[in-house]
């Protein structure tokens, strides 16, 4: 699906353009007259004219490009005679489609448009916006400037303040397109077609996608070819409410996406402001080649504002060479100082700032360039800003701005953005911009490596037909490769001393239950456990806590399990209702639900991404060990990937899957304990 005739149609027929200004009939159709290159009508039969221009009862033949502003109501017919003028594409407008509840008005709509190979955006959108051809087909009141960054939001509101804040920092575009509810045409086609075209960057607003692993499948091939920055609303529970009333999409768990957009090298970004600012950087200047960052500054203040912002986000404060510290005391004043930050003092007229930034570019210590400028009496606002762009001309780094201020520097952001020069209102934000940069740098550069995992099939399923609590679990488990702690099942006080007598002191013992997933928190754990006497007692002690706490759950027994020292981590599973399986990590036993420090991945986990799931984690240094605990992360990333392994497969049958905790020591992890849920049939 090209979309050719969606973004460059020849004829273009707006149904129900208005003869009444402030009509979105009238705002669309006025919007074409005057801007579009090609040939556009209206169709209206209670209007004789529409802007001088005679309105048609009915679509011509030889139309490419339908523009449908409708009561929903009679959307349909107006499609079903789209299709017999052979119309290739439509950009329904109209709301009061699944958006309010009316679910099968548009599914009569989009059956139309599959039936007759018709390309169908929306409907309940803002409208589509081409600069190449100057097509303003939707109801906004601005065409933006010409430029190589597509967008794409699911909040036709949200365009508008986008458009109106891109205007006014000159930021450009190639293509606008409002998805509104996404009928036919979603985010999937879009990336497709802007992966194929000239677009330099892409940036999204969504509330919610529908075939996660559709969207990922083709982000991920999109990434490894142009930039893409999303912001994804919905993340509370709240606003996910929120999103499924606005366009009628169910807006998911946020983890899931999260992961998602790592996995496929999406950045993602927190407010507009933020979308707009990592997707012209992206789009303006070359990708850094590393994380060294000097800082050329009139002021000391926000210097150290932007020094203390680089070690909070990850990256360095360039060191530089010999040969750039000669050149700096040798060009700046004797208050200067040759190291990093360079403060090139309040006085500082434009060559100041051309002799600095000349010289740390050339500095091969540095990866990119962040200067700062404060409006002082001697400021040469407008000369330094072309003296930054003519000087970042000649470099391969990327080079940001920082005219802080409002109207003493207006002029001078000016310049810079005409000159492709992001320039930005806080020197926190140049910082957080290449943080991003640096993030998909490294996914460009990162190849992943993905583990052949093969179980025994015949067992796994043999479990899986006659599953009935740990044991069950620990075949499965045992059949993908994972290591247990020795344990089991003892039905009387007896038995658990038999158990207990095979598998060698001490033991720990825990309730075996279907219905009980915390058993720490009433009474069901019991460790240190020394001797036979001991065994009975504790085995009493947690059938009498389930009584008392869960009474009425199932009780398979008591697990019996060689006690086993270590780190405990948590792993987990759990269904999203877009993307499928996702896998978690987190440290294990009591905190994972005190702390909530935990990672998600979405399965098949390559090595590379399991390891950046562990150092997500504020605690990521607790997995490598403190106070003279030495551990691999190793078995714990074998963990991640198996266990999603186990979800690929199985994931018709699986429900949850609770590991908590897997015990590492050194370089070797058990499972001590497993809990797995599964559908109801």
């Amino acid at each position: 699906m090209g979309l050719e005739k969606l973004f460059k149609p020849e004829k273009i027929a707006v149904i129900g353009a208005s003869r009444h200004e402030g009509k979105t009939g009238h705002e669309v159709y006025d919007n074409l007259a005057h801007d579009f290159t090609g040939e556009v009508y209206p169709v209206n039969p209670n209007a004789g004219e529409v802007e001088g221009e005679p309105a048609r009862d009915e679509i011509e033949n030889g139309t490419d490009l339908a523009v449908i502003v409708v009561p929903g109501k009679i959307v349909p017919k107006v499609m079903k005679d789209a299709a017999k003028k052979r119309v290739e594409a439509a950009i329904v407008i109209s709301a009061g489609f699944s958006e309010t509840g009316n679910e099968s008005l548009e599914s009569e709509v989009r059956y139309v448009a599959e039936q007759n190979d018709i390309d169908l955006l929306g409907p309940n959108v803002l409208g589509l916006i081409n600069t190449e051809n100057s097509m303003n087909a939707s109801f906004a009141s601005k065409m933006p400037e010409k430029g190589k960054i597509s967008f794409m939001s699911q909040s036709g509101a949200f365009c508008t303040a986008i458009l109106d804040y891109a205007k006014a920092e000159h930021i450009g575009f190639r293509h606008f397109v409002s998805l509104g509810n996404k009928a036919m045409l979603n985010e999937v086609d879009f990336l497709k077609k802007w992966r194929e075209d000239e677009t330099e960057a892409i940036i999204s607003y969504t509330e919610g996608i529908e075939d996660g692993r559709k969207f990922m499948e083709e982000a991920r091939k999109t990434s490894k070819e142009k930039p893409i920055v999303m912001v994804k609303s919905g993340r509370t529970e709240k606003g996910g409410e929120a999103a499924s009333s606005h366009t009628g999409s169910i807006a998911g768990s946020i983890d899931a996406y999260r992961a998602a957009f790592r996995q496929t090298g999406i950045i993602e970004a927190e407010s507009s402001r933020e979308l707009l600012e990592y997707g012209r950087a992206l789009s303006y200047q070359p990708l850094p080649e590393g994380k060294n960052i000097a800082i050329v500054t009139n002021a000391g203040g926000p210097g150290v504002i932007t020094s203390d912002e680089v070690a909070e986000r990850g990256l360095e404060l360039a060191e530089f060479s010999e040969s750039t510290r000669n050149k700096l005391e040798e060009k700046m004043p004797e208050e200067s100082t040759p190291h990093n930050p360079i403060d090139v003092i309040g006085d500082a007229g434009h060559r100041r700032y051309k002799d600095a930034l000349e010289a740390v570019l050339g500095d091969e210590n540095v990866d990119a360039v962040i200067t700062i400028l404060t409006p002082q009496a001697n400021t040469e606002i407008d000369k330094t800003a072309k003296t930054i762009a003519n000087t970042a001309e000649d470099s391969d780094k990327p080079v940001f701005a920082c005219f802080m201020g409002e109207q003493d520097v207006r002029s001078g952001a000016e310049i810079l953005e005409e000159r492709k020069i992001p320039d930005f209102e806080d020197p926190k934000d140049p910082v957080k911009t290449l943080k991003q940069m640096n993030r998909y740098r490294e996914f460009l550069e990162t190849e992943e490596n993905f583990k052949d995992v093969k179980p025994d099939e015949e067992k796994v399923e043999e479990a899986f037909e006659n599953f009935s609590g740990y044991k069950d679990a620990e075949k499965i488990l045992e059949s993908y490769g994972f290591d247990l702690a020795l344990t089991e099942v003892a039905e009387a006080p007896q038995n658990a001393v038999n158990a207990a007598s095979r598998i060698g002191y001490p033991v720990t013992m825990k309730i075996e239950s279907p219905d009980i997933a915390h058993k720490t928190d009433i009474g069901g754990v019991k460790t240190g456990v020394e001797t036979r006497e001991d065994v009975k007692l504790k085995f009493n002690e947690i059938i009498d806590a389930v009584y008392e706490n869960r009474p009425g759950s199932k009780i398979n027994g008591v697990q019996v399990q060689e006690q086993l020292e270590g780190l405990e981590i948590a792993l987990g599973l759990k269904m999203d209702p877009q993307f499928g399986p996702l896998v978690m990590v987190g440290l294990g036993g009591i905190y994972i639900e005190a702390l909530q420090d935990v990672s998600f991945g979405i399965p098949p986990i390559s090595a590379q991404t399991a390891e950046k799931m562990i150092r997500e984690l504020e605690a990521h240094e607790v997995f490598e060990g403190v106070r003279g605990e030495e551990h691999s992360l190793e078995p714990v990333k074998d963990a991640i990937i198996r266990l999603g392994e186990i979800a690929l497969d199985h994931h018709e049958k699986i429900q949850e899957i609770d590991i908590n905790p897997l015990i590492l020591n050194g370089d070797e992890a058990y499972v001590a304990d497993i809990q797995i849920s599964l559908k109801e049939e």
